[in-house]
Protein backbone atom coordinates (compact mmCIF):
# COMPACT_ATOMS: atom_id res chain seq x y z
CA UNK A 1 0.00 0.00 0.00
CA UNK A 2 1.50 3.42 -0.98
CA UNK A 3 0.12 6.68 0.47
CA UNK A 4 -0.10 9.32 -2.51
CA UNK A 5 0.03 13.02 -0.36
CA UNK A 6 -1.03 16.63 -1.92
CA UNK A 7 -2.77 14.96 -5.03
CA UNK A 8 -4.35 17.99 -6.86
CA UNK A 9 -2.81 20.65 -4.19
CA UNK A 10 -3.48 23.93 -4.56
CA UNK A 11 -0.48 25.62 -5.96
CA UNK A 12 -0.87 27.85 -2.48
CA UNK A 13 -2.40 26.56 0.77
CA UNK A 14 -5.34 28.10 2.05
CA UNK A 15 -7.54 27.23 5.24
CA UNK A 16 -7.35 23.71 6.02
CA UNK A 17 -11.06 22.93 7.53
CA UNK A 18 -12.13 24.03 3.67
CA UNK A 19 -10.84 21.02 2.54
CA UNK A 20 -9.63 22.26 -0.59
CA UNK A 21 -5.67 22.22 -0.05
CA UNK A 22 -5.45 18.60 -1.84
CA UNK A 23 -6.13 15.14 -0.96
CA UNK A 24 -4.27 12.19 0.56
CA UNK A 25 -4.80 8.04 -0.80
CA UNK A 26 -4.07 5.01 0.10
CA UNK A 27 -3.46 3.34 -2.61
CA UNK A 28 -2.44 -0.19 -3.86
CA UNK A 29 -1.00 0.30 -7.58
CA UNK A 30 -1.64 -2.63 -10.15
CA UNK A 31 1.26 -4.27 -12.16
CA UNK A 32 0.00 -3.17 -15.40
CA UNK A 33 -0.15 -6.19 -17.77
CA UNK A 34 -0.44 -6.71 -21.71
CA UNK A 35 -2.21 -3.71 -23.27
CA UNK A 36 -3.24 -4.09 -26.87
CA UNK A 37 -4.24 -1.52 -28.70
CA UNK A 38 -4.88 -1.01 -32.63
CA UNK A 39 -4.05 3.14 -33.28
CA UNK A 40 -4.90 4.50 -36.46
CA UNK A 41 -1.93 4.77 -38.94
CA UNK A 42 -0.54 8.27 -38.33
CA UNK A 43 -1.41 11.05 -41.20
CA UNK A 44 1.25 12.37 -43.66
CA UNK A 45 3.47 14.70 -41.81
CA UNK A 46 3.21 12.97 -38.64
CA UNK A 47 5.57 10.91 -37.09
CA UNK A 48 6.63 8.89 -33.57
CA UNK A 49 8.07 11.37 -31.22
CA UNK A 50 10.34 10.08 -28.85
CA UNK A 51 12.23 11.33 -25.64
CA UNK A 52 14.24 13.20 -27.64
CA UNK A 53 11.39 16.30 -27.55
CA UNK A 54 11.75 16.69 -23.67
CA UNK A 55 14.97 18.24 -23.80
CA UNK A 56 14.29 21.63 -23.05
CA UNK A 57 10.49 21.40 -21.92
CA UNK A 58 10.01 21.29 -17.97
CA UNK A 59 6.86 19.98 -17.29
CA UNK A 60 4.47 20.42 -14.13
CA UNK A 61 2.11 18.29 -12.93
CA UNK A 62 -1.01 19.09 -11.26
CA UNK A 63 -2.31 15.61 -10.46
CA UNK A 64 1.06 14.79 -8.35
CA UNK A 65 4.71 13.78 -9.46
CA UNK A 66 4.32 10.52 -7.80
CA UNK A 67 1.35 9.58 -10.17
CA UNK A 68 3.05 11.51 -13.02
CA UNK A 69 6.26 9.22 -12.67
CA UNK A 70 3.60 6.12 -12.17
CA UNK A 71 2.69 6.59 -15.58
CA UNK A 72 6.17 7.39 -17.65
CA UNK A 73 7.89 4.07 -15.69
CA UNK A 74 4.44 1.47 -15.66
CA UNK A 75 3.09 2.65 -19.32
CA UNK A 76 1.67 -0.22 -20.83
CA UNK A 77 -0.05 2.16 -24.06
CA UNK A 78 0.31 5.10 -25.34
CA UNK A 79 0.11 7.55 -28.30
CA UNK A 80 3.19 9.98 -29.69
CA UNK A 81 2.65 12.28 -32.33
CA UNK A 82 5.34 14.90 -33.69
CA UNK A 83 4.09 17.05 -36.04
CA UNK A 84 6.15 18.22 -38.66
CA UNK A 85 6.83 22.26 -39.22
CA UNK A 86 4.18 23.62 -40.73
CA UNK A 87 1.98 20.83 -41.21
CA UNK A 88 -1.78 21.04 -40.51
CA UNK A 89 -3.74 18.23 -39.97
CA UNK A 90 -7.28 18.65 -40.87
CA UNK A 91 -8.82 15.59 -39.69
CA UNK A 92 -8.85 14.29 -35.55
CA UNK A 93 -6.89 11.46 -34.96
CA UNK A 94 -8.30 9.30 -32.81
CA UNK A 95 -7.32 6.74 -30.54
CA UNK A 96 -9.68 4.34 -28.47
CA UNK A 97 -8.27 2.57 -24.84
CA UNK A 98 -10.99 0.24 -23.56
CA UNK A 99 -10.50 -2.11 -20.13
CA UNK A 100 -11.38 -5.59 -20.52
CA UNK A 101 -11.98 -7.78 -18.01
CA UNK A 102 -9.30 -9.57 -19.61
CA UNK A 103 -7.19 -6.24 -19.01
CA UNK A 104 -8.64 -3.93 -16.25
CA UNK A 105 -5.44 -1.92 -16.02
CA UNK A 106 -4.32 1.21 -18.50
CA UNK A 107 -1.21 2.90 -17.69
CA UNK A 108 -0.81 5.36 -20.71
CA UNK A 109 1.73 8.04 -21.84
CA UNK A 110 1.16 10.25 -24.56
CA UNK A 111 3.22 12.49 -25.87
CA UNK A 112 1.90 14.97 -28.54
CA UNK A 113 4.95 17.49 -29.92
CA UNK A 114 3.95 20.35 -32.73
CA UNK A 115 6.65 21.72 -34.54
CA UNK A 116 6.41 25.63 -35.36
CA UNK A 117 3.54 26.75 -37.90
CA UNK A 118 2.07 23.35 -37.06
CA UNK A 119 -1.76 21.99 -36.09
CA UNK A 120 -3.63 18.46 -34.92
CA UNK A 121 -6.80 17.76 -33.20
CA UNK A 122 -5.81 14.43 -30.90
CA UNK A 123 -8.90 12.85 -29.58
CA UNK A 124 -8.63 10.04 -27.03
CA UNK A 125 -11.61 7.64 -25.77
CA UNK A 126 -11.43 5.91 -22.09
CA UNK A 127 -14.03 3.31 -22.04
CA UNK A 128 -14.92 -0.05 -20.97
CA UNK A 129 -16.71 -3.10 -21.29
CA UNK A 130 -20.27 -2.43 -20.15
CA UNK A 131 -19.89 1.45 -20.77
CA UNK A 132 -20.59 3.51 -17.63
CA UNK A 133 -23.59 1.76 -16.45
CA UNK A 134 -21.23 -1.47 -16.03
CA UNK A 135 -19.87 -2.70 -13.15
CA UNK A 136 -16.90 -3.95 -14.19
CA UNK A 137 -13.64 -2.96 -12.07
CA UNK A 138 -10.87 -1.53 -13.72
CA UNK A 139 -8.15 0.98 -13.15
CA UNK A 140 -6.47 3.83 -15.12
CA UNK A 141 -3.63 6.60 -14.73
CA UNK A 142 -3.40 8.36 -17.88
CA UNK A 143 -0.21 10.76 -18.58
CA UNK A 144 -0.33 13.60 -21.58
CA UNK A 145 1.88 15.83 -22.08
CA UNK A 146 1.92 18.52 -25.41
CA UNK A 147 4.77 20.76 -26.42
CA UNK A 148 3.50 23.76 -28.82
CA UNK A 149 6.30 24.99 -30.73
CA UNK A 150 6.09 28.97 -31.94
CA UNK A 151 2.30 29.48 -33.47
CA UNK A 152 1.25 25.71 -33.22
CA UNK A 153 -1.79 25.09 -32.25
CA UNK A 154 -3.12 21.52 -30.64
CA UNK A 155 -6.29 20.94 -29.82
CA UNK A 156 -7.15 17.64 -27.45
CA UNK A 157 -10.04 15.96 -26.35
CA UNK A 158 -9.80 13.59 -23.33
CA UNK A 159 -13.52 11.39 -23.40
CA UNK A 160 -13.82 9.21 -20.18
CA UNK A 161 -17.10 6.79 -19.95
CA UNK A 162 -15.86 4.29 -17.86
CA UNK A 163 -17.37 2.25 -15.73
CA UNK A 164 -19.05 3.25 -11.78
CA UNK A 165 -16.02 0.19 -10.18
CA UNK A 166 -12.95 1.58 -12.17
CA UNK A 167 -10.53 4.59 -10.33
CA UNK A 168 -9.68 7.00 -12.80
CA UNK A 169 -6.82 9.52 -12.68
CA UNK A 170 -5.84 11.92 -15.78
CA UNK A 171 -2.69 14.08 -15.73
CA UNK A 172 -2.53 16.80 -18.74
CA UNK A 173 0.74 18.84 -19.06
CA UNK A 174 1.40 21.84 -21.90
CA UNK A 175 4.26 23.65 -22.96
CA UNK A 176 3.37 26.63 -25.11
CA UNK A 177 5.91 28.75 -27.15
CA UNK A 178 5.80 32.22 -28.55
CA UNK A 179 2.30 32.27 -30.27
CA UNK A 180 1.09 28.54 -29.83
CA UNK A 181 -2.26 27.69 -28.14
CA UNK A 182 -3.19 24.87 -26.65
CA UNK A 183 -7.32 23.74 -26.11
CA UNK A 184 -8.05 20.71 -23.89
CA UNK A 185 -11.57 19.39 -23.90
CA UNK A 186 -11.98 16.89 -20.62
CA UNK A 187 -15.17 14.84 -20.48
CA UNK A 188 -16.37 12.85 -17.42
CA UNK A 189 -18.79 11.05 -17.78
CA UNK A 190 -18.07 7.66 -15.85
CA UNK A 191 -15.81 6.42 -13.27
CA UNK A 192 -16.42 6.00 -9.64
CA UNK A 193 -13.09 8.23 -8.66
CA UNK A 194 -12.03 10.67 -10.95
CA UNK A 195 -9.23 12.36 -10.07
CA UNK A 196 -7.86 14.97 -12.80
CA UNK A 197 -4.64 17.42 -13.18
CA UNK A 198 -4.30 19.60 -15.97
CA UNK A 199 -0.98 22.12 -15.91
CA UNK A 200 -0.17 24.77 -18.61
CA UNK A 201 2.79 27.10 -18.86
CA UNK A 202 2.27 29.57 -21.28
CA UNK A 203 5.78 30.16 -21.39
CA UNK A 204 6.23 32.01 -25.23
CA UNK A 205 4.99 35.84 -25.87
CA UNK A 206 1.43 35.69 -27.08
CA UNK A 207 0.65 32.25 -26.16
CA UNK A 208 -2.79 31.12 -25.61
CA UNK A 209 -4.36 27.98 -23.57
CA UNK A 210 -8.06 27.34 -22.75
CA UNK A 211 -9.55 24.27 -20.93
CA UNK A 212 -13.16 23.46 -21.07
CA UNK A 213 -14.58 20.34 -18.42
CA UNK A 214 -17.75 19.10 -17.99
CA UNK A 215 -18.39 16.65 -15.39
CA UNK A 216 -21.55 14.46 -14.34
CA UNK A 217 -21.51 13.22 -10.68
CA UNK A 218 -23.98 10.58 -9.53
CA UNK A 219 -24.33 7.82 -6.77
CA UNK A 220 -21.59 7.84 -4.57
CA UNK A 221 -19.27 9.31 -7.18
CA UNK A 222 -15.99 11.10 -6.25
CA UNK A 223 -14.97 13.60 -8.41
CA UNK A 224 -11.55 15.80 -8.12
CA UNK A 225 -9.81 18.34 -9.84
CA UNK A 226 -7.20 21.31 -10.36
CA UNK A 227 -6.51 23.14 -13.13
CA UNK A 228 -3.24 25.62 -13.48
CA UNK A 229 -2.91 28.63 -16.14
CA UNK A 230 0.97 29.69 -15.16
CA UNK A 231 1.32 32.88 -17.36
CA UNK A 232 5.15 33.57 -17.83
CA UNK A 233 5.59 35.26 -21.27
CA UNK A 234 3.94 38.39 -22.43
CA UNK A 235 0.42 39.34 -23.54
CA UNK A 236 -0.22 35.81 -22.58
CA UNK A 237 -4.28 34.73 -23.00
CA UNK A 238 -5.98 31.61 -21.02
CA UNK A 239 -9.36 30.57 -20.45
CA UNK A 240 -10.49 27.65 -18.20
CA UNK A 241 -13.97 26.89 -18.50
CA UNK A 242 -16.24 23.77 -15.99
CA UNK A 243 -19.69 22.88 -15.86
CA UNK A 244 -21.55 20.03 -14.67
CA UNK A 245 -24.34 18.52 -12.45
CA UNK A 246 -24.09 16.22 -9.43
CA UNK A 247 -26.84 13.94 -8.22
CA UNK A 248 -27.13 11.03 -5.39
CA UNK A 249 -24.77 11.66 -2.89
CA UNK A 250 -21.54 12.04 -4.64
CA UNK A 251 -19.14 15.00 -4.00
CA UNK A 252 -16.47 17.55 -6.68
CA UNK A 253 -13.74 19.57 -6.10
CA UNK A 254 -12.77 21.76 -8.59
CA UNK A 255 -9.55 24.10 -8.22
CA UNK A 256 -8.69 26.46 -10.79
CA UNK A 257 -5.57 28.83 -10.54
CA UNK A 258 -4.67 31.42 -12.52
CA UNK A 259 -0.98 32.23 -11.91
CA UNK A 260 0.52 35.56 -13.29
CA UNK A 261 4.39 35.18 -13.10
CA UNK A 262 6.49 38.64 -13.08
CA UNK A 263 7.57 39.27 -16.37
CA UNK A 264 4.40 38.15 -17.38
CA UNK A 265 2.95 41.61 -18.65
CA UNK A 266 -0.39 42.41 -20.39
CA UNK A 267 -1.54 39.10 -19.96
CA UNK A 268 -5.42 38.02 -19.12
CA UNK A 269 -6.73 34.78 -17.44
CA UNK A 270 -10.21 33.67 -16.79
CA UNK A 271 -11.97 31.34 -14.92
CA UNK A 272 -15.30 30.35 -14.77
CA UNK A 273 -17.63 27.40 -13.31
CA UNK A 274 -21.26 26.47 -13.48
CA UNK A 275 -22.62 23.87 -11.28
CA UNK A 276 -25.97 22.37 -11.51
CA UNK A 277 -26.97 20.73 -7.95
CA UNK A 278 -29.84 18.02 -8.19
CA UNK A 279 -29.84 16.34 -4.44
CA UNK A 280 -29.46 17.48 -1.39
CA UNK A 281 -26.77 14.83 -0.21
CA UNK A 282 -24.05 15.95 -3.44
CA UNK A 283 -21.25 18.31 -2.04
CA UNK A 284 -19.59 20.60 -4.21
CA UNK A 285 -16.35 22.45 -3.17
CA UNK A 286 -14.75 25.55 -5.43
CA UNK A 287 -11.30 27.19 -4.70
CA UNK A 288 -10.76 29.77 -8.01
CA UNK A 289 -7.29 31.81 -6.90
CA UNK A 290 -5.73 34.38 -8.96
CA UNK A 291 -2.05 34.57 -7.80
CA UNK A 292 -0.13 38.31 -9.29
CA UNK A 293 3.46 38.14 -9.52
CA UNK A 294 3.17 41.40 -12.05
CA UNK A 295 0.93 44.31 -11.66
CA UNK A 296 0.13 44.64 -15.30
CA UNK A 297 -2.35 41.88 -15.93
CA UNK A 298 -6.41 41.04 -15.88
CA UNK A 299 -7.25 38.30 -14.26
CA UNK A 300 -11.31 37.40 -13.39
CA UNK A 301 -13.26 34.54 -12.01
CA UNK A 302 -16.68 33.34 -12.25
CA UNK A 303 -18.92 30.36 -10.14
CA UNK A 304 -22.35 29.61 -10.06
CA UNK A 305 -22.94 26.77 -8.12
CA UNK A 306 -26.67 25.78 -6.75
CA UNK A 307 -30.30 24.09 -7.30
CA UNK A 308 -31.81 23.73 -10.64
CA UNK A 309 -33.93 26.62 -11.42
CA UNK A 310 -37.25 25.97 -10.49
CA UNK A 311 -38.42 28.96 -13.07
CA UNK A 312 -36.85 27.50 -16.01
CA UNK A 313 -38.33 23.99 -14.54
CA UNK A 314 -41.72 24.46 -14.72
CA UNK A 315 -41.23 26.41 -18.03
CA UNK A 316 -39.88 23.19 -19.75
CA UNK A 317 -42.64 21.49 -18.10
CA UNK A 318 -45.34 23.56 -19.56
CA UNK A 319 -44.35 22.69 -22.65
CA UNK A 320 -45.28 19.00 -22.69
CA UNK A 321 -41.44 17.85 -21.25
CA UNK A 322 -41.50 15.58 -18.30
CA UNK A 323 -39.13 16.19 -15.15
CA UNK A 324 -36.59 13.82 -16.42
CA UNK A 325 -36.72 15.19 -20.09
CA UNK A 326 -36.65 18.75 -18.87
CA UNK A 327 -33.59 18.30 -16.19
CA UNK A 328 -31.45 16.32 -19.59
CA UNK A 329 -32.13 18.83 -21.45
CA UNK A 330 -30.69 21.79 -19.13
CA UNK A 331 -27.60 19.68 -18.61
CA UNK A 332 -26.87 18.85 -22.01
CA UNK A 333 -27.16 22.91 -23.02
CA UNK A 334 -23.45 22.36 -20.73
CA UNK A 335 -22.16 19.22 -22.21
CA UNK A 336 -22.45 21.05 -25.61
CA UNK A 337 -20.80 24.19 -25.06
CA UNK A 338 -17.74 21.87 -23.37
CA UNK A 339 -17.62 19.88 -26.56
CA UNK A 340 -17.38 22.22 -29.42
CA UNK A 341 -14.21 20.93 -30.48
CA UNK A 342 -15.00 17.34 -30.08
CA UNK A 343 -16.04 15.54 -33.32
CA UNK A 344 -19.51 15.22 -34.66
CA UNK A 345 -19.87 11.06 -34.19
CA UNK A 346 -18.46 11.14 -30.26
CA UNK A 347 -20.44 14.37 -29.42
CA UNK A 348 -23.37 11.69 -30.53
CA UNK A 349 -22.16 9.01 -28.73
CA UNK A 350 -22.15 11.24 -25.43
CA UNK A 351 -25.34 12.95 -25.73
CA UNK A 352 -26.81 8.82 -25.53
CA UNK A 353 -24.98 8.19 -22.49
CA UNK A 354 -25.90 11.26 -21.05
CA UNK A 355 -29.52 10.40 -21.51
CA UNK A 356 -28.81 6.80 -20.41
CA UNK A 357 -27.77 8.27 -17.05
CA UNK A 358 -30.42 11.59 -16.19
CA UNK A 359 -33.95 9.46 -16.64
Amino acid sequence: MTTLKNINALPVRTWRRLGVNGETLDIDFPEPGRFDIELPPLPDGVTPADESVFVCAEFKSSLGDELATYSRVHANAGVRLRVAKGRRIGDAYTARYKLTREAPVLVDDNVIFAEANSEINVVIVYDGDGGPGGDMTGFHCGLTRVIAENCAVVRVALLQTFGAGTRHFSDFSAVIANGARVELTSIELGAGAVYAGCHMKLEGGGSEARADTFYLGDGDKKLDFNYVARHLGRATKSEMNASGALFGACSKTYRATIDFIAGAGEAKGAESENTLLFSESSRNRSAPVILCGEENVEGSHAASVGKIDEGKLYYLRSRGLTEAEAKRLMVSALMESATRGVPEGERERLRGILSEKIK
